[in-house]
């Protein structure tokens, strides 16, 4: 693996955004066929296209703890130094989501509670359409594709990032290697791991607070053998501490910890998936989920009530949970 552009962003909580939100929906693209859901294992074809695999950058979601902000220079060309200015990387303006369930000891996504059913609901919901003011494209557009369930063997519970490049190289290959900016993925690390970047002390590791410093991330990885772009999120075990949600009348603590965490990859991934920077903000080194993500708000997505974060509207340059 090598990491040739890294965009890490450490943002601390922002303490002065309002809250707005509104309903809408629109047509949905043609149904993706569910993928195989046996579970299967990384082989040793998916263990040498990791350790060939760039990482064209990545997008740290820092603890859910509030702090001052850190950075008081920024953009001075915008009058809501909140808001976020487009650049001219990619976005996705249409996308179906692949989970990867790595090691569940009792099947699927039982694990992480119900992201499949977050999923679905946030297909053509009112939160989604959030997303229009930034893609031009309607929420229905977002879709969940299927799920792979993969083993994979390490001498401890520690994944560093050849590990889950090996696994995300197992599960495209399974997908018939389906990538770029229409097709994204996210690897569910069950309780107990830990996962850290090489040769840093930069870690998902709750049980070990001098190295906990993020709850999950996404980024952009180039394969030799996957001729696009793949987009992934890495989602460790969130109902942990600074990552935790509470529960709610519609889902359970840990399913609202899952979803809010991944609620939160999904957005950033649709609106600045990387390389080149998209949607973000330059005065607090942003993107469109970091300045709410200490916010629990109880939003109502297709008919389920959640405990989960909004995201930063620039219609109404405040957090907000619709369009």
């Amino acid at each position: 693996m090598k990491l040739i552009f890294a965009r890490i962003v450490a943002v601390c909580a922002f303490s002065a955004v309002l809250a707005a939100c509104a309903a809408r929906s629109e047509t949905a693209l043609p149904a993706v066929p569910p993928p195989d859901v046996a579970p299967f294992s990384v082989a040793p074809s998916d263990l040498e296209s990791a350790a060939t695999a760039r990482i064209l950058s990545y997008h740290l979601m820092p603890l859910r703890s509030r702090g001052p902000l850190t950075r008081v220079e920024g953009d001075r060309r915008i009058r809501y130094p909140a808001d976020l200015v487009r650049r001219k990387g990619p976005i996705m303006t249409a996308a179906a989501s692949f989970n990867i369930y790595v090691n569940c000891s009792t099947g699927g996504e039982s694990c992480w509670g119900d992201p499949e059913g977050f999923e679905k609901n946030l297909t053509g919901s009112s939160f989604a359409a959030l997303l229009k003011q930034y893609t031009q494209s309607p929420p229905s557009g977002y879709t969940f594709g299927g799920a792979f369930n993969v083993k994979y063997r390490t001498f401890t519970k520690l994944f560093y990032q050849n590990d889950l490049l090996a696994v995300l190289h197992a599960a495209l290959v399974r997908n018939g290697k389906k990538a770029g900016y229409s097709n994204m993925y996210h690897i569910f690390l069950p309780k107990g791991t830990d996962t850290c970047f090489d040769r840093t002390r930069s870690c998902y590791s709750p049980n070990h607070p001098s190295t906990n410093k993020f709850c999950a991330y996404h980024e952009s990885v180039k394969f030799h053998d996957v001729p696009d772009t793949v987009i992934a999120s890495v989602e460790p075990y969130q109902k942990e501490g600074f990552c935790a949600s509470r529960a709610s009348s519609g889902a359970s603590a840990l399913t609202n910890s899952t979803a809010s965490t991944l609620a939160h990859e999904m957005f950033e991934s649709i609106t600045d998936p990387g390389p080149a920077f998209a949607w973000f903000n330059f005065t607090f080194y942003s993107e469109v989920a970091d300045l709410c993500e200490t916010f629990q708000w109880k939003i109502l997505v297709d008919g389920t009530t959640y405990s989960l974060q909004p995201m930063y509207s620039n219609k109404y340059h405040a957090c907000a949970a619709g369009p």
